[in-house]
């Protein structure tokens, strides 16, 4: 398994099933590019929103004795407002959902992972977490793709403003990692190959907890 940190039979199943729905998603978004980054961040960051969900209805009926659904609670806050920004990045910045086919498919799927998510993490937070993990690594090869498949023109223009303004936040995950202030759009995929590996850390640590 690529990059999977988890090593256990359930994580091989967690990354065969992203893997499998990520050769669909291929068939419409192949390149690197904004366009396929967009869509599939807005994917991507749904499933942290249906963990958030579904933490704070096992924490409000009183399932969390030990106090690990708050804090995968409080980290999946963390990490879906990283991959907000990643979206806004692609999605808003560089237009990368401008085909209202892409916006209509995206979101639409975007719908059936909520559901997914929210009730596999109410029966099942491990495999929830674990598909998280596997999600993350398939993010990370699209991000590493993207700093070989795109142009240099492309990768050396000025980074876009959400960029700027997410490392000016004392709380970002670029300033508590200790990046500098990306200058160019190689330096912001850069950056955001170390988030989805940061994310792919807190996911297994996640599916460790429970």
């Amino acid at each position: 398994m690529k990059l999977m940190e988890t090593k256990t039979r359930k994580a091989e199943v967690a990354h065969k099933i992203i893997e499998t729905g990520e050769s669909l998603l291929n068939v419409v978004w192949s390149k690197a590019d904004a366009r396929r980054a967009a869509s599939l961040e807005i994917i991507a960051r749904t499933a942290y929103t249906a963990e958030e969900s579904a933490c704070h209805y096992l924490e409000t009926i009183g399932l969390d004795r030990k106090g690990s659904i708050r804090e995968t609670l409080e980290l999946a806050r963390y990490q879906d407002t990283n991959e907000q920004t990643h979206e806004d990045i692609f999605a808003r910045d560089l237009n990368g959902l401008k085909n209202w086919g892409d916006r209509f498919l995206a979101r639409h799927i975007a719908v059936i992972i909520y559901w997914a998510f929210a009730i596999t993490t109410l029966i099942d937070h491990e495999l929830a977490a674990l598909l998280g993990e596997a999600v993350e690594v398939e993010a990370v090869a699209t991000y590493k793709r993207m700093l070989v498949e795109q142009s240099d023109e492309w990768l050396n223009q000025p980074a876009v403003p959400t960029a700027v303004r997410y490392w000016n936040k004392p709380n970002s995950m670029w300033k508590v990692r200790g990046d500098n202030q990306p200058m160019s759009m190689r330096d912001v995929v850069e950056a955001i190959v170390k988030d989805e590996a940061d994310h792919v850390h807190a996911n297994s640590q996640k599916a460790v907890a429970f």
